[in-house]
């Protein structure tokens, strides 16, 4: 039997009133189209940067040039998106920069994006950059080829490689991701300022080759001679002369007119090997760029940058290889920082050509000057004591830990707001977790709530004094063949998002097991249950006899509590399916949802361990909401007799809920006792008068001595239910005031000692 009290205190003032008082989780997907909305409503989750002041989206950029960029909203958690450039339109330029130099050339920093780049017409054009730049939050070089970054060919005769450098965006380092390939040999009937300069692409020109070089990451050489084939990423130094090859060309009569021409000095360059179009598909596609500053406190930075190293659907890592992945060093010098003056403007730039055009959209994880954080895993067979590695084999019924841990490594701002999206490898009974922060602090994980293989859990906000966290996951593999495919989790704060994927794995069967049957149970909590289910072997050495069964049980909460072994009784003869019985007492049952773990171990082979799960679902009741003070109408006395006061519902009426999920079966009660009600100005002057319960035809006094039934219900069914003990009270009905002749004038309180008893 279980009981629950609500004390409810009471008032009233006779003549002016009466009154009584109470007190008590990204669908990734692929677009299909160059609509800014729905390619970005169809991409992976990003932050929402729109409502910050992080970025400038100047109307117009420094050169005059109208920006073409502009935020493109998300909905949900799934963040926002800047298009740089529109599809169909030509002659575009946009650029996005931050609106402070906020990229500490001196700091280790990260950006990790997600890019989209599609046509509907036959070519793209012309591309974007990555960039940092120590000019203005405005800046814009030009369009076409110079993708709002490098320098503009003015297609004359007179220039030079002077003249390109000069009007690149100065004091800067770019990144392009180009996919305008421009690699135009003008001859001798091109006439110069009739068709735009196209030429960038050809890089350093020889024997009719477009040379660039490349990065081998297996050798960690960055001078690998390469030639341009196609689309490409490839960077440099704008604002340099050494950036540019210059070109002569004759036209006119006998070629004596000469102009110049230019091929852009292509670094770290990446591209598909055959010169497809391995950007502009109209897919999304992630890159990371991780800067390593001097360590000596000289000028020579490392820039590490990749493409495609995560898979949109999945969120998981993707190999790097030569064609995805390549390092540079920065010479800070070129970019006018110092120690005492480190700080740098980063941001993108776009175009689109005279008749090539691009959708161009960028969504955001990580940016430079906020949280810069990262995510990993460990996953160990405890078992046999083992790494669990990409395609490794373990055995049914032993048992995994699983390790996701996030840190925080540096940032001008906590990474706050933090929500884990846990994707729990599949085929492992998930029975246990807790968060373990550096501060020391341990919070459990509540694995009730893990849906599937999906458990979302919130953490504290990671920064300089608390910069770790730890969530850690015990498990048992099922006793099948099966073969678990990669998992991905994500870690998504206000500020930053970082993801980890734990490996595919094999599991073999093992010849010994342990089931609870049935795996789903419901108790009322507090009572008693017997959960029941069997072992069973393939090997006949196994029996009853040489059989230990051992069981924790983990509620809600998070607390883990190990039963005796009293309570867990083994059959040492067979059942009818070769197979041995057991039953285990769980004397209470906890609140709520908890997971029981049944392990099972032989003496017949040290080998054999098995273990099986079950949901317990613990029914409850107890006092709900109220809508508060419970108030009678003014009265004013007669003098003689007894008055009944009705309630004053012109607030709206009274209600006391009672929240219930107890078993089918079960049965409630609620009743009332009060010492009566006393006057405010004399505490130890009592009302002349009482509260009654009427209930149809019936009135009881209410009193201290015996408890007063009020309602009672027999309808439970493990669901979730919410009854209102005054549902059906009219003004004649439910608890009234009867005040006798003798009452004086005055205000009056009290209280109601509510019990609420259940059974069985």
């Amino acid at each position: 039997m279980k009981l629950r009290n609500k004390i409810l205190a009471m008032t009233g003032v006779v003549l002016a009133s009466l009154s009584w008082g109470i007190w008590q989780d990204t669908t990734v997907g692929k677009a299909t189209d160059v609509n800014p909305q729905s390619v970005l409503d169809s991409g992976p989750a990003g932050l929402s940067v729109k409502a910050t002041t992080y970025f400038n989206d100047p109307s117009t950029l420094g050169t005059g040039q109208k920006n073409s960029a502009k935020y493109v909203q998300g909905t949900g958690t799934n963040g926002d998106g800047v298009a740089l450039t529109q599809d169909g339109q030509t002659n575009q330029g946009g650029a996005i920069w931050t609106d402070k130099p906020v990229f500490n050339a001196y700091k280790n920093q990260r950006a990790s994006m997600w890019v989209y780049l599609g046509t509907t017409g036959s070519t793209p054009g012309d591309g974007v950059a990555f960039v940092l730049q120590n000019s203005s939050n405005t800046a814009f070089s030009g369009g076409g080829e110079s993708l709002g970054v490098w320098g503009v060919d003015p297609n004359s005769t007179t220039s030079t490689t002077n003249t390109l450098a000069s009007s690149a965006i100065p004091n800067s380092w770019a990144l392009e991701y180009d996919t305008g390939v421009d690699q135009l040999v003008p001859d001798s009937s091109w006439k110069p300022q009739t068709t735009p300069a196209s030429s960038f692409d050809i890089g350093d020109y020889k024997n009719n080759n477009f040379n660039a070089i490349g990065y081998n990451p297996s050798t960690d050489n960055d001078d690998v001679g390469e030639t341009i084939k196609g689309e490409h990423i490839a960077s440099n130094y704008p604002g340099l002369t050494s950036s540019y090859y210059a070109y002569s060309q004759g036209t006119g009569f006998l070629g004596l007119t000469k102009y110049n021409y230019y091929g852009l000095a292509h670094r770290g360059l990446l591209q598909d090997s055959f010169g497809d179009r391995f950007m502009s598909d109209a897919k999304w596609h992630h890159l990371t760029l991780n800067y390593e500053a001097p360590t000596d406190g000289g000028s020579n930075a490392i820039i590490t940058y990749s493409f495609d190293d995560k898979n949109p659907t999945t969120g998981a890592p993707n190999p790097m290889t030569n064609e995805t992945y390549a390092k540079e060093k920065i010479n800070l010098a070129n970019l006018n920082v110092t120690p005492s003056s480190p700080n740098l403007y980063w941001g993108l730039t776009g175009t689109t050509g005279a008749t090539n055009t691009e959708l161009s959209m960028f969504k955001f994880e990580q940016v430079p000057g906020q949280p810069m954080v990262n995510s990993s895993m460990d996953m160990t067979d405890m078992t046999t004591g083992s790494a669990i590695p990409a395609n490794a084999t373990i055995s049914g019924n032993d048992k995994i830990k699983l390790n996701y841990t996030v840190n925080y490594m540096d940032g001008n701002q906590d990474w706050s707001d933090i929500k884990a999206a846990l994707n729990l490898p599949k085929y492992v009974d998930w029975t246990g977790g807790r968060v373990t922060y550096s501060s020391g602090e341990v919070s459990p994980v509540d694995m009730t709530q893990l849906n599937g293989q999906k458990l979302d859990v919130s953490l504290k906000d990671l920064g300089v004094s608390m910069n770790k966290a730890v969530l850690t996951f015990e498990g048992t593999a099922q006793n099948a063949k099966q073969s678990p495919l990669a998992a991905t989790s994500t870690f998504a704060g206000a500020n930053a998002i970082t993801t980890v994927a734990t490996p595919a794995f094999n599991i073999k069967p093992s010849p010994f097991s342990v089931n609870v049957n049935p795996s789903q149970i419901s108790a009322n909590a507090g009572s008693a249950t017997t959960v029941t289910g069997t072992v069973s072997s393939t090997d006949s050495t196994v029996n009853g006899g040489n059989t230990t069964l051992t069981a924790i049980l983990a509620d809600s909460k998070g607390n883990v509590a190990t039963l005796p072994a009293s309570a867990i009784t083994l059959d040492k003869d067979l059942n009818g399916n070769d197979g041995y019985d057991f039953s285990i007492t769980i004397p209470e049952v906890p609140a709520g949802t908890s997971l029981l773990q049944v392990s099972g171990t032989t003496t017949a082979s040290s080998d054999y361990k098995a273990s099986g799960t079950a949901t317990i679902t613990g029914g409850t009741i107890d006092f709900g909401t109220t809508s508060g003070n419970l108030v009678f109408k003014p009265t004013t006395l007669t003098g003689s007799g007894t008055q009944t006061v009705e309630r004053d519902d012109s607030n709206g009426a009274w209600s006391l809920d009672v929240d219930s999920s107890l078993m089918t079966g079960s049965t409630w009660k609620v009743t009332a006792k009060t010492a009566g009600m006393y006057s405010d100005d004399v505490p130890a002057s009592p009302l002349d008068g009482a509260l009654i319960y009427k209930n149809g035809t019936s009135t009881t006094t209410l009193n201290n001595s015996e408890s007063t039934l009020i309602t009672s219900n027999d309808k439970s069914d493990g669901t979730e239910q919410s009854t209102n003990i005054a549902s059906g009270w009219t003004k004649d009905t439910g608890i009234l005031l009867s005040v006798n002749g003798g009452a004086v004038d005055g205000s009056y309180s009290g209280t109601i000692d509510w019990t609420l008893e259940s059974a069985p």
